[in-house]
């Protein structure tokens, strides 16, 4: 009878543990940075999620190219991505109304991967590349037109 006691207790404090222990792990995730793996290259921003809860985020962001230098730019706007103000050439007024420039990782050579950090609020947000690009032909190409613009959120 003892025995069948024992196994019971043991059973029970078993219980409360993991019980006090996942009640842990819980606040944890919450509590953690999140990480945001980004995918530059002709002619899209592509993170690996939409959305992330509000706190630390981390961007890692790699340019595949093929061929182009490419900039990220993190933009806290309810305007949309693809809805901020352009000057005459395409490039987004980074200053514009509506919106506020939170962090950017300019000249991202191809192949290349770097990172930032940032303390995001809840909000909308446009992941961009603001980059005006001469061609060959001497014209000009402002890669945010030609659709690198993604909207992200934070929760």
């Amino acid at each position: 009878m003892s025995r069948n006691l024992s196994v019971g207790a043991l059973i029970a404090v078993a219980a409360l543990v993991a019980a006090c222990g996942g009640s842990s792990g819980d606040a944890s995730p919450s509590a953690a940075a999140s990480t945001v793996n980004v995918v530059l290259q002709e002619f899209a921003v592509t993170p690996d999620v939409a959305s992330v809860p509000a706190g630390s985020v981390t961007f890692n962001v790699n340019n595949t190219g093929p061929e182009d230098i490419h900039e990220f730019v993190v933009i806290k706007s309810d305007l949309g991505a693809a809805n901020l103000p352009v000057d005459s050439d395409g490039v987004v007024t980074e200053e514009g109304e509506g919106m506020t420039v939170i962090g950017e990782i300019e000249d991202i050579e191809v192949g290349a991967t770097q990172s930032t950090t940032l303390d995001l609020t809840p909000g909308k947000y446009a992941l961009i590349c603001n980059i005006l690009q001469t061609e060959a032909d001497g014209s000009l190409e402002a890669h945010y037109q030609v659709g690198m613009r993604t909207d992200f959120e934070v929760k």
